[in-house]
């Protein structure tokens, strides 16, 4: 049975001109106290939270209906080997927990060119979904800390490095940096592809500390210059962006814990108060289906949007 969960709502400050112009978290939420009228409505169909440890990222897959959730383990910050992903079924049931096994800390996942691809501390990590079998690692040299992946029509996959601030592009099977260097790109978290722009969320070097500051960003893909999403300046650990394909846009803020959701009418909402370690999440929009990880609690919960 289908449960209604209440639906919060609360409108964030809207800054509409430069980035520089917000003025931190603490008078952002004093400032949010004019509630909005319902953006979406939110059902739960179903919770996992056996054989989870750390959840960061869920994907669908149309092909085999099923949904892959990377698992970090422990502190997912090491080499060590005991990252996993695993597989569920559309119904919650957990099909395999460890599909793929011995890696490290895997956080984004996304599905290009019939291959599933997962970032792994150091490499991109592809998989064969038929298999479960790892065809290929694309490694990087030195200091770095890959975290959310994102599919290009043209068949180029982005990773971004959320500890050194950059973003990397796999091409022709090369993995090479994209974009580092940009102040307005720092730490850079979740990403998505919306037309010819890479969505990512990401903080400003104006910020005390940029990963927990994070804003929406669009970064062109033909001369790399970077935008701020019109009326979108939520501050906090900001994790997921995920578009729904109707103008709106899912969010969700790792450190609070907090779902929301932005439209340009109604700004940006709060849909779920979650516990903290709301991730990667994957909306799809054919089915209405929205899958949400919950890294601290160890949970992937379902809902279906309305």
């Amino acid at each position: 049975m289908k449960i209604r969960l209440p639906i919060l709502f609360a409108m964030l400050v809207l800054v509409f001109g430069c980035e520089q112009d917000a003025s931190g978290p603490e008078a952002a939420e004093a400032e949010a106290t004019e509630s909005a009228a319902p953006a979406v409505l939110l059902s739960q169909s179903w919770m996992v939270e056996e054989g989870l440890d750390r959840p960061e990222s869920a994907m669908f897959d149309a092909d085999r209906e099923v949904i892959y959730v990377s698992n970090l383990v422990g502190a997912g910050d090491g080499m060590d080997g005991v990252g996993y992903i695993s597989k569920i079924g559309l119904d919650g049931s957990m099909i395999e927990q460890e599909w793929v096994s011995g890696l490290n800390a895997p956080k984004g996942l996304t599905l290009n060119n019939g291959m599933l691809y997962s970032s792994d501390i150091n490499a991109l990590v592809e998989i064969d979904p038929g298999s479960g079998e790892i065809i290929n690692r694309y490694e990087v040299e030195g200091d770095v800390y890959l975290n959310d992946v994102a599919a290009h029509s043209d068949g180029s996959v982005f990773v971004t490095d959320s500890r050194y601030s950059k973003v990397y592009q796999l091409k022709e099977g090369i993995l090479s940096v994209w974009l580092e260097g940009h102040d307005r790109v720092q730490m850079p978290n979740g990403a998505h592809v919306v037309g010819d722009e890479l969505w990512v969320v990401a903080g400003d070097a104006t910020a005390d500390n940029p990963g927990t500051a994070r804003y929406l960003k669009a970064i062109s893909m033909t001369d790399k210059s970077v935008r701020a999403v019109k009326g979108t300046e939520p501050e906090g650990a900001l994790d997921a962006v995920e578009p729904d394909e109707k103008g709106g846009i899912f969010v969700t803020d790792w450190g609070s814990g907090r779902l929301m959701y932005f439209n340009q009418e109604q700004g940006l909402t709060l849909l779920e108060q979650l516990g903290q370690g709301a991730a990667d999440v994957d909306y799809i929009a054919e089915s209405g289906m929205l899958y949400v990880p919950v890294m601290q609690e160890g949970q992937l919960i379902a809902y279906k949007v309305e």
